[in-house]
């Protein structure tokens, strides 16, 4: 048995110590480096870090709750997060971007300015905050156009005025030629933003009402009332109002004619006429009958004569209550014209005839003295019957003591009439 050479033993032991030694020196001064990231929630180096390069940072932004678009996709990480800690991060554009507007716009850059390109600006969204949030056509236009100071990066400045990009076809319209109507170059007063067509003209109202009214959305442009551009004194109605449909609507009114002209002077608001002057004919906007129709049709039910009339149609005058509010009057009868020969001006029939034919209760001493035929005549129906002693006319008290010692006294309605037929003192 050999034994080794004390020598050559010691020779293995320090190749063995040689190559051991590096390989733990490593490990623990691997183990020493400290981690520069804090609050990773977990990640493993590798999710962001390569094995080839470790400057190499691969992390798909997409696995949180902010994607990274446009040149963002390709800014550093440190552009944003604090490397130490990944929680803070800058979420607000102006920690990044210095404002060249200088706070004139907001500070809500993406309002106006897209991920994609930091020159790429959509006034639609630029505007869907402001006072002006719609811009129809003009979208299409750059900041500049309206903006004056955009060049300077302002934008609270005034803006240009219409006019300046309006003008030439502000000169060249002739319908309406603006020119010779001397219309005002703020365009804005007529024209919406959105589109340029169609003009709003509500002055218009203040002349005869096509905004409001039974007019609002009947017509399309000013040609459809004013045949000449040239002149908008002159205008038509009878575009849409046909002669056959008008004249049947004015049969027997007093100074119709089927012009523009006399349109105008009865309908100056371009609603339904009143007709007032029929209160001289008989009062229906004044008195007792005032409110109580809704059309023509409801008196006058031939609408080709309006001579024709009825008092007596629908609800308004029934028979069974009529019939017994005239029992006893002289001449009466169920008909429209006996109505207005008593009662021309639709009040109450004064029914003077009385006085003549009866009893004076409109001359005398019972003028006033009563307010309907019932205060006399109790029963309706008979007006033969009658009373001189109801309410506080001639209480009986009073009576009997004026009539003390006369001969043949009673008090009764009979003997007062048999002695006093014309109400005056027996």
């Amino acid at each position: 048995m050999r034994v080794p050479s004390p020598r050559r033993s010691l020779g293995a032991a320090l190749l063995v110590l040689a190559v051991v030694t590096p390989r733990r020196a490593a490990a623990q001064e691997q183990a020493q480096v400290a981690n520069p990231h804090a609050n990773l929630r977990g990640l493993e180096c590798t999710a962001c870090h390569t094995t080839s390069n470790w400057r190499d940072v691969q992390f798909d932004h997409r696995r949180t709750r902010t994607p990274l678009r446009g040149q963002h996709a390709v800014a550093p990480c440190t552009g944003c997060h604090d490397l130490r800690d990944f929680r803070t991060v800058a979420r607000e554009c102006r920690f990044c971007h210095q404002d060249p507007h200088r706070g004139d716009a907001g500070l809500r850059c993406e309002q106006c300015h897209q991920e994609s390109s930091w020159r790429q600006v959509t006034p639609q969204d630029a505007h869907a905050l402001t006072r002006l949030p719609e811009l129809g056509v003009h979208a299409a236009l750059r900041c500049v156009d309206c903006h004056r100071q955009a060049a300077f990066q302002q934008f609270s400045g005034p803006v240009t005025p219409c006019a300046a990009c309006h003008q030439s076809t502000f000169q060249a319209t002739t319908n309406p030629s603006h020119i010779t109507l001397a219309f005002s170059r703020q365009c804005e007063s007529c024209h919406q933003f959105t589109t340029w067509s169609f003009a709003l003209f509500r002055q218009h109202d203040a002349i005869f009402p096509v905004y409001s009214g039974t007019h609002a959305g009947t017509w399309r442009n000013c040609a459809t009332c004013h045949a000449s551009a040239a002149d908008y004194k002159v205008f038509s109605c009878t575009v849409c109002h046909a002669q056959p449909r008008t004249d049947a609507a004015h049969q027997s009114m007093p100074g119709y004619s089927y012009q523009s002209s006399a349109c105008l002077m009865c309908h100056p608001t371009g609603e339904s006429g009143s007709f007032a002057q029929h209160d001289a004919v008989f009062p229906i906007f004044s008195g007792t009958h005032a409110g109580k129709w809704a059309a023509c049709s409801d008196c006058h039910t031939d609408p080709n004569n309006r001579n024709v009339f009825s008092c007596t149609s629908g609800a308004c005058h029934p028979q069974a209550t009529t019939d017994p509010a005239h029992a006893g009057v002289t001449g009466y009868q169920f008909a429209s014209t006996q109505c207005l020969a008593c009662h021309p001006t639709g009040q109450a029939g004064n029914f003077t005839q009385h006085d003549a034919l009866y009893f004076p209760i409109y001359s005398g001493r019972h003028a006033g003295t009563w307010s309907t035929c019932a205060t006399c005549h109790p029963t309706a129906g008979q007006p033969s019957v009658f009373t001189c002693m109801s309410g506080s006319c001639h209480p009986q008290a009073q009576t009997n003591s004026n009539h003390s010692g006369v001969t043949g006294y009673s008090y009764t309605a009979s003997a007062c009439y048999s002695c006093h037929p014309r109400g005056s003192g027996g």
